[in-house]
């Protein structure tokens, strides 16, 4: 277990260094000790061997990337349908399966619906099913199942838990 906390510490110092924009090794020192002090304090479920922590980077260097060009496809559509008035909207609220037991990427699944314009997590039912509230429900319809479906297996691989 402290092993797991002592890999984590690694790129939240590395991400630690980019934040306070010091490239410098008691940047990375300070950074190291937070991440692990938290990571003793909150104690996350991890399930990480150094075998897989390389996967599990790069899992999240892709998941990062796809909800970046989300956000940004996003934020044009939205930006578009405001500049619009004449743009027909079917607002509503969609149920949607969380595919997963798990509450954390329940949690971590809804921020990334969230963040993304056009579309908001407005409630849980005890964790199973997420209603989500989208600007157009012909649009985000077809595709929010498959959608959750992707986002989750990414996040299981990123949390160690399979995938």
């Amino acid at each position: 277990m402290i092993l797991n906390y002592l890999l984590l510490a690694i790129p939240l110092a590395l991400f630690w260094m980019i934040l306070v924009g010091r490239a410098e090794i008691a940047s990375f020192i300070i950074g190291y000790v937070l991440a692990f002090t938290i990571a003793l304090l909150v104690r996350p479920d991890l399930r990480t061997n150094p075998a897989r922590l390389p996967g599990q980077l790069i899992a999240l260097v892709i998941y990062g990337v796809v909800l970046f060009r989300d956000i940004v496809l996003s934020s044009i559509d939205v930006t578009r349908r405001v500049l619009s008035p004449n743009m027909p909207l079917k607002q509503g609220i969609i149920a949607v399966n969380t595919q997963d037991e798990d509450d954390l990427t329940a949690a971590l699944s809804a921020h990334g619906i969230t963040i993304t314009p056009g579309e908001l997590v407005v409630t849980f039912e005890e964790c199973h099913v997420m209603y989500v509230h989208c600007l157009d429900i012909d649009d985000s319809a077809p595709r929010l199942e498959s959608d959750q479906a992707k986002r989750l297996n990414m996040l299981k691989r990123i949390l160690g838990r399979g995938g």
